[in-house]
């Protein structure tokens, strides 16, 4: 199969769309490994970027490169978008929203790393919905704990080419431009999808 992507071109990608790991999940009943956060390595900083709205929802583009380590592979951010309310549940239950950063990597195989970061937008603010040119990454990364999983896209063809890493922990959106643009145009969520006999696992 193959994936003509406009940040890699066209590779080929791995997974059946319809096959048995499909995302999002609801997060239950986690496998606790130790060293687990030892695995990821996050290196975001503050950044311009481009937002259009390209069929599929609005994605955000980076103009720098930002990194993402997973168990030693290097993934670069593609694009960060959002869904409202959250596409993962925790223990049977949604949150408010969800952010997206995808990150991908292509030797001869397309692969991708999505963090994803559950995220509080508080009060409502001015309702104007510009998206902002300029996102202050490490400011919407939390830290701490994660679980951890594989799985596929959630929207598109929903290829299963996909190491999810769901932080535990909320992030308070302080930008007002940022907050009313994810309450008017963030995506809409994908149902949470069966977990098969997949393994979820969770930081200790």
């Amino acid at each position: 199969m193959t994936c003509n992507h406009p940040f890699v071109g066209s590779v080929r990608c791995q997974g059946d769309h319809m096959g048995n790991q499909q995302s999002p999940i609801n997060l239950r009943d986690a496998v606790v490994v130790p060293r687990l956060a030892d695995e990821l390595d996050v290196r975001w900083r503050a950044d311009q970027f481009s937002a259009h709205d390209e069929g599929n929802g609005w994605r955000f583009r980076p103009r720098g490169e930002h990194v993402v380590c997973l168990g030693g592979a290097d993934y670069r951010l593609d694009n960060l978008h959002f869904h409202r309310p959250s596409e993962h549940w925790v223990r049977g239950r949604s949150r408010g929203a969800e952010m997206h950063a995808v990150h991908l990597r292509a030797d001869d195989v397309l692969r991708a790393c999505v963090v994803a970061v559950f995220v509080d937008l508080g009060e409502p603010g001015p309702s104007e919905a510009k998206p902002p040119s300029g996102i202050d990454l490490p400011a919407l990364f939390p830290g701490g704990g994660f679980h951890r999983y594989e799985g596929s896209l959630t929207t598109g063809d929903f290829d299963e080419i996909v190491s999810w890493v769901v932080m535990n922990d909320p992030v308070q959106v302080e930008d007002p431009a940022l907050r009313a643009f994810v309450r008017t145009h963030a995506d809409h969520p994908r149902p949470v999808q069966p977990v098969n006999r997949r393994f979820v696992l969770a930081t200790g």
